[in-house]
C-alpha cells in the first residue's frame, strides 16, 4: 500500500510539474477573494478579446487559457461583489480581491446546474433553518493542529481528553452526545484509526457544526447535535504535503493529491497521513486538587512534585486511493476506494492517576473498500442521488505484559511473593462493519423553494473477542449491533425567501445481540452446569423535528428549532473496549426533548470592516442520559457508561467575530451549560426525594470560552508573502468533580478553572505554495485537566513545513 502511495505520489507530483512548463505561455491563472481574504467561488473571468471565460472553484482559484498578451483586459464579476477589471501586461499571476455590492439584495438562490458538490452544499447550508456554523479549514492549513484543537474553540463545543496526542476523547455539543462525520459517512465506521484527534486539518476542507436539531440527510441518531467533516474533494490537479515535528518527539505528516484527466475524465485522488507522539510529558502533584503522584521507597509510598509519563507512545497511520470518473452523462462522480490504516497505542493510566500501567498496549489493522456514486438530475430532473458503501475488517489486539504493577517513578514495584505475579492478558477482537446509506434529494423548482429529502442508513457492527492466553479455542463469542436509521425532510422558503422551514420525521432501529459463556466445570474441568447463551434486544423510536430560519433585515435573522431525538449506545459503552472502558449491556438509548433558539447578524462597513454576532440558547429534557463514572474492577480503575433517569439542561452561548480586510480578525465566544438531575424521586410511589435532584452533573464542564486575535501582513519581504501571527485562549471554569452537594469547593472534588494560550507564527510565499510555520501551545504551562483530573500536556513547541501545489 505505502509503495503504491508512493508510486502515485511521483506520478501526480511529474505531471503537475509536466503540464506546468508545457501551459506555461498560454495560460492565466491566480485567485478570487473578497476583501477579507475569503475565497470567492463561481466568480467569472474573461478576457475582453475572448469569447470563452472560466470559473474559481472552491478555493477561488481560476485557470485561464489564452494566446493575446499585451494588450488585453481581464475582467472578473462574482453575485453580491463589484466587478474588476485591469490590463493583463504579459504577467500570468493574476489575484483579485472584489469588494462586495452593498447595493446587491444579499439572498442566496442555488441552481445545481453549473455548481459543484461543495459549492451547493454551502449555498444550502447558509439559507437553511438549522442552528449550523461553517469553519474554515483551509485557514488553520498551516497549522499543526488536529480536528480536535479546531473545534474545542467553537462556542457550545467541548471536547474533553485524557492526554496527549491519540488519548481517548469525549466530545459533546451542548452537553449531549453528538455524532461525527466524514463526508457524510459515520466516523465510527473508520475504525480507531481514524479520530477526532488524529485527522490533520491539511485534509479537511471545512467542517460543519449542527446544533440542537440535524438534517435527515446525515442520517444522524445525535442528540446535541452533529459534525460533517468535509475532506478536500477538487476536480483540477491538486498536492499538498506537510511534515511537523515538536515536544515529546511529535511527528505528524499529511498529503492530499488529485488529479483528473481532462478529456477521459479519469480521476484520482489520495489522503494519507502519519502521526507519532512519545507522549512523554511532565505532570504536576497538585495536593489542594487530589492530584498526588506518588512511588514507592522501602514498601512505602512518598509523594513526588512532579513525573513524567512513560510508555504512553501512540502512533496511526492512513492511506487512501480512490479512483473513478467525473462528470460523466450517468455520474457526476463514481468512485471505488480503499482505505488502509494502523495505529498502535500504549495506555500509560487506567481511568484514575492512581492506576499506573507499563506494559499495557492496544494496536490494530483496518481495511475498507468503498463504494460512492453522486449524480444531479438521477432518472428524473432535479433529483439529487448521493450513494455509499462500505465493508470494514478490523483487528485489534490489546496486550498487557507486565508482570508487576508500576509506580511513577518508572520502576515497577515488587510483589509479595510469586502468587502475586500479575496475570498476562492478550485479547484479540476481530470486528466487521457494513455501511450502506442512500440519500435523495428531490427539488420541486429551480429556485428551490420545496425541497424533499429521503435517507436511509444501515450500519452493522460485529465483533468476536479471543483470549489469546486463557481457554483460546472456547472464545470468540459474538457480539453484534445494528443500527437503522431512516429520516424524511420537507425544506420550504417563503415570502421571498424571507422564511425557510425544515420539518422532518426519523426511525431509529436498535438491534443487539451477544453470546455469553455461563458454564461451569468441576476440578477436573468436566461440565458441571450452565451453557452458552444468547442475549438479544431491539429498540425501535420514533423522531420528529422542526427548524426555522427568519431573515428579518439584510443582515440579520432568527432561528428556532424544536425536536425529539434519540441517540443509541456504542459498541464500546455496550460490550467495552477490552482495555479501559468495561461493559455495560443494560445501557439504554437516550431520548431528547429539545427547544433551541437565537438571533444572528452579519455586516460589513466601509468596504474594509465586518462583524458577526451570534446568540443562541437551548432547554432540554432529556431521559436516560448516558454519562460515565468509575468502577473497580479487580483492583484496577475502569470507565463505564451509565443511564441517568432524568437530566435536565439549559443554556446560551454567544460568539462575536471582527475583521479589517485581511489584516485584522478577532473573535471571542462564551457558553453556559447546565445539566441538572432532574430525577425527584428514587422510587415509584413517589415518597422519597432523590439526594441528587436538582443538583449538577458532575465531572463536566458547564462555563467556558475562547479568544483569538489574528494579525497579518502581505508582501513583507517579497511580493506574494503573507505573515501571519495568532493568539488563542481558552477558558474553562471550576467544575465539580463528583456529586456537587456532598462538599463543598475547598475540598478535592472538584477541576480546578484553566486558561491555556496558544501563539502560532507563519510565514508563506509564491502565492502561498510554500509554508513553515511556528507554534507555541500553552505558552503559560498551565495545569490543564479534563475527565477525572487526568492531566493534559504541559508547553510544547512545534515547527511545521508544507508545500502546496495547484
Amino acid at each position: 500500500m505505502l509503495k503504491s502511495t508512493s508510486t502515485f505520489v511521483l506520478l501526480l507530483i511529474f505531471t503537475v510539474f509536466t503540464q506546468a512548463q508545457t501551459a506555461k505561455k498560454h495560460v492565466i491563472s491566480g485567485f478570487v477573494k473578497d476583501n477579507f481574504g475569503k475565497p470567492i467561488a463561481g466568480a467569472t473571468i474573461r478576457l475582453n478579446d475572448q469569447h470563452t471565460g472560466t470559473s474559481s472553484d472552491v478555493d477561488g482559484y481560476y485557470k485561464l487559457q489564452t494566446s493575446t498578451f499585451n494588450d488585453a483586459i481581464i475582467r472578473v464579476t462574482a453575485v453580491g461583489y463589484r466587478p474588476e477589471e485591469r490590463a493583463l501586461k504579459d504577467k500570468f499571476n493574476q489575484d483579485f480581491q472584489l469588494k462586495e455590492d452593498r447595493n446587491y439584495i444579499d439572498e442566496v438562490t442555488v441552481s445545481a446546474r453549473g455548481k459543484t458538490e461543495n459549492e451547493r452544499k454551502l449555498a444550502e447550508i447558509k439559507r437553511s433553518g438549522f442552528n449550523v456554523s461553517v469553519i474554515d479549514m483551509n485557514v488553520y492549513a498551516n497549522q499543526t493542529a488536529n480536528i480536535n484543537q479546531v473545534l474545542r474553540t467553537a462556542p457550545g463545543v467541548t471536547f474533553r481528553e485524557d492526554g496527549g496526542l491519540g488519548s481517548n476523547f469525549v466530545f459533546r455539543i451542548n452537553g449531549l452526545d453528538a455524532k461525527i462525520y466524514i463526508d457524510g459517512v459515520p466516523m465510527d465506521n473508520f475504525g480507531s484509526s481514524m479520530s477526532l484527534n488524529n485527522i490533520p486539518v491539511n485534509l479537511v476542507d471545512r467542517i460543519e457544526i449542527y446544533k440542537g436539531v440535524v438534517p435527515a440527510f446525515l442520517g444522524s441518531d445525535a442528540l446535541g447535535g452533529a459534525v460533517n467533516i468535509i475532506t478536500k474533494q477538487r476536480s483540477r490537479h491538486y498536492l499538498d504535503l506537510s511534515y511537523s515535528y515538536g515536544s515529546f518527539n511529535t511527528h505528524q505528516a499529511a498529503l492530499v493529491g488529485m488529479y483528473t484527466n481532462p478529456k477521459s475524465k479519469l480521476s484520482i485522488r489520495t489522503n494519507a497521513f502519519y502521526n507519532y507522539s512519545d507522549n512523554n510529558y511532565t505532570m504536576y502533584s497538585e495536593p489542594k486538587y487530589g492530584v498526588v503522584y506518588e512511588t514507592t521507597i522501602d514498601n512505602k509510598f512518598v509523594a513526588l512534585d512532579k513525573v513524567k509519563r512513560f510508555r504512553d507512545r501512540y502512533y496511526s497511520a492512513m492511506g487512501q486511493i480512490e479512483v473513478g470518473l467525473r462528470d460523466k452523462s450517468w455520474a457526476d462522480q463514481f468512485y471505488i476506494g480503499l482505505t488502509y490504516a494502523a495505529n498502535n497505542k500504549q495506555n500509560q493510566l487506567g481511568a484514575t492517576i492512581n492506576d499506573v500501567n507499563g506494559g499495557d498496549w492496544k494496536s490494530s489493522n483496518y481495511l475498507m473498500p468503498a463504494i460512492s456514486y453522486k449524480k444531479q438530475n438521477f432518472l428524473v430532473n432535479r433529483l439529487f442521488a448521493d450513494i455509499y458503501t462500505s465493508a470494514s475488517y478490523d483487528v485489534a489486539n490489546i496486550r498487557d505484559t507486565a508482570l508487576y504493577n508500576y509506580n511513577w517513578s518508572g520502576s515497577w514495584i515488587s510483589n509479595q511473593g510469586s502468587s502475586n505475579v500479575n496475570q498476562q492478558k492478550h485479547e484479540e477482537q476481530k470486528t466487521s462493519n457494513y455501511l450502506a446509506r442512500s440519500n435523495f434529494n428531490y427539488d420541486f423548482d429551480e429556485e428551490r423553494n420545496h425541497i424533499l429529502n429521503l435517507n436511509y442508513n444501515v450500519n452493522t457492527n460485529h465483533r468476536r473477542t479471543y483470549d489469546k492466553i486463557a481457554d483460546y479455542n472456547t472464545s470468540g463469542l459474538p457480539s453484534r449491533m445494528t443500527r437503522h436509521i431512516v429520516g424524511l425532510s420537507w425544506q420550504n422558503q417563503w415570502f421571498n425567501k424571507r422564511l425557510v422551514n425544515n420539518i422532518a420525521f426519523k426511525y431509529y432501529g436498535l438491534n443487539t445481540y451477544k453470546e455469553v459463556d455461563e458454564r461451569e466445570f468441576d476440578t477436573n474441568n468436566q461440565l458441571a452446569g450452565g451453557a452458552i447463551v444468547s442475549y438479544t434486544k431491539y429498540f425501535n423510536y420514533q423522531g420528529y423535528s422542526f427548524a426555522s430560519r427568519y431573515r428579518i433585515f439584510r443582515d440579520g435573522g432568527v432561528k428556532f428549532s424544536a425536536e425529539r431525538a434519540y441517540n443509541m449506545p456504542t459498541m464500546g459503552a455496550l460490550y467495552g473496549d477490552g482495555q479501559n472502558q468495561i461493559a455495560n449491556w443494560d445501557l439504554k438509548p437516550e431520548r431528547s426533548d429539545n427547544l433551541n433558539g437565537g438571533f444572528y447578524y452579519n455586516t460589513f462597513f466601509n468596504d474594509n470592516h465586518f462583524i458577526n454576532f451570534d446568540i443562541s440558547g437551548f432547554y432540554r429534557l432529556t431521559k436516560d442520559y448516558i454519562n460515565t463514572h468509575i468502577v473497580a474492577v479487580d483492583g484496577q480503575s475502569k470507565f463505564q457508561a451509565y443511564n441517568i433517569p432524568g437530566v435536565k439542561l439549559y443554556g446560551v452561548e454567544t460568539e462575536i467575530r471582527y475583521g479589517y480586510k485581511d489584516v485584522i480578525t478577532a473573535a471571542v465566544n462564551a457558553s453556559y451549560d447546565k445539566a441538572l438531575d432532574n430525577k425527584k424521586y428514587t422510587d415509584d410511589t413517589n415518597q422519597e426525594v432523590s439526594l441528587t435532584y436538582g443538583y449538577q452533573i458532575p465531572n463536566r464542564p458547564w462555563v467556558y470560552g475562547n479568544l483569538e486575535i489574528g494579525l497579518a501582513q502581505n508582501d513583507w519581504f517579497e511580493k506574494g508573502s503573507r505573515t501571519q501571527l495568532s493568539w488563542t485562549t481558552q477558558f474553562t471554569r471550576w467544575y465539580y468533580l463528583s456529586d456537587s452537594h456532598l462538599g463543598s469547593l475547598a475540598s478535592k472534588n472538584h477541576i480546578p478553572s484553566q486558561n491555556v494560550h496558544s501563539v502560532i507564527l507563519t510565514y508563506s510565499w509564491n502565492r502561498n505554495q510554500y509554508n513553515i510555520s511556528g507554534e507555541v501551545r500553552n505558552l503559560t504551562n498551565e495545569r490543564a485537566y479534563d475527565n477525572f483530573r487526568l492531566q493534559k500536556p504541559g508547553r510544547a513547541f512545534y515547527i511545521k513545513l508544507r508545500v502546496s501545489l495547484i
